[in-house]
């Protein structure tokens, strides 16, 4: 089977589309499906998120056009192609050219088609909608939402194609929970610095549990402007920006915190959960994520995502006997192995392309 991911960036820098595009690509490859990734080199001051022979790359266009990607993806050799992201030039050529060759095609929007994700740039986006994209989700030979919410919101939207609801994958290992014997808590949100993280009315919660030995660590960046703003809010309080982190740093950050928040008001999925829940540390999830197994497998909280709420939730698992708060983690871990695992997750897509290629019956997750 071969198969090609398009995807408009995979350098470190570029989030959360980009490691969950990798990991899959990875997962895939274990699996001795033949995979390659076609994605534009990233900026000066950016890297590869790795050096597979899988990926391959083109330079970044001074514009929406880009003629060489167009080219190395008419010369790949492929059965099936995967296009990652939406309103970039990527995914645009990806389901031009298939239809145009007569190949398959499945698109990932990763959240992109959120009534929240619309609202930015809404005109441009309902216009790219109308002249492009909804023809090619309408063709794609399937579409894959991480959670039955993103399914909806396409749904409601006008697509038609079949939608797999696959989550987005994570590699799982064996991390020991550290028992945390002292009264000092530290709770962290890890993510980008945007207005529909909620992050502001994280920073009102935590100042109005108002306690002097816990501290909240703001792990990521943003815009400037933004990111001044959440300091001045958080002035005076024993909140923490230490800024974006590489993978070796954030490892280490995740082993001193004690739970981790997502207070979003709009999520498709959310990786800093499974990342948390791979190391055995509790979260506390907003209903605008699509986490409530966290309620059903006892690992966290899912809740309404108000200054208040968030502020009695956060005070509740600092109360959090520690004896009570391993155990979470240990469920948590439990529920990222059998669901989430790169290998389920991989196996799953696997099951998903070749029922678009050999036909058969569909997948329980194809609706």
């Amino acid at each position: 089977m071969k198969i090609l991911h398009t995807i408009s960036g995979m350098g470190t820098k570029c989030g959360g589309t980009t490691s969950c595009t990798y990991e899959l690509a990875k997962g895939l490859y274990k699996q001795n499906i033949n995979i390659s990734i076609l994605t534009y080199a990233p900026d000066a001051n950016d890297h590869i998120i790795g050096d597979d022979v899988f990926i391959r790359t083109v330079p970044r266009p001074g514009h929406f056009v880009s003629n060489p990607y167009k080219r190395l993806l008419k010369a790949f050799d492929y059965q099936l192609v995967h296009a990652n992201g939406l309103w970039e030039y990527t995914e645009l050529i990806t389901a031009r050219i298939a239809r145009k060759t007569r190949k398959p095609y499945v698109i990932s929007p990763h959240g992109m088609l959120y009534p929240q994700a619309l609202a930015i740039s809404k005109f441009k986006k309902q216009l790219f909608l109308k002249l492009f994209l909804m023809k090619d989700l309408n063709k794609a030979a399937a579409i894959h939402a991480t959670c039955m919410e993103e399914m909806q919101h396409l749904r409601n939207l006008g697509v038609k194609s079949p939608i797999a609801v696959i989550p987005n994958p994570i590699v799982y290992e064996y991390k020991p929970i550290i028992s945390q014997a002292n009264t000092r808590k530290q709770i962290g949100f890890i993510g980008r610095f945007h207005p529909i993280k909620n992050i502001d009315n994280l920073i009102d919660a935590f100042k109005k549990v108002n306690h002097p030995r816990h501290s909240l660590i703001l792990i990521g960046s943003g815009p400037p402007d933004y990111e001044n703003f959440l300091k001045e809010k958080a002035a005076g309080s024993n909140i923490l920006f230490p800024g974006f982190l590489d993978k070796k740093a954030k490892e280490n950050i995740f082993n001193s915190l004690s739970y981790v928040v997502l207070p979003s008001h709009s999520e498709n999925f959310g990786m800093a959960v499974t990342e948390a829940l791979l190391h055995g540390i509790p979260v506390i999830a907003s209903k605008g994520t699509p986490w409530e197994d966290l309620n059903t497998h006892k690992c966290g909280w899912w809740i309404d995502n108000d200054v208040d709420t968030l502020a009695e939730t956060i005070q509740k698992a600092i109360e959090t006997p520690e004896r009570s708060r391993i155990a979470m983690g240990k469920r948590g871990q439990v529920l990222v192995r059998k669901n989430y695992s790169v290998e389920v997750v991989a196996k799953k897509m696997i099951r998903l392309y070749e029922w678009i290629l050999n036909g058969g019956e569909k997948p329980e997750f194809v609706y």
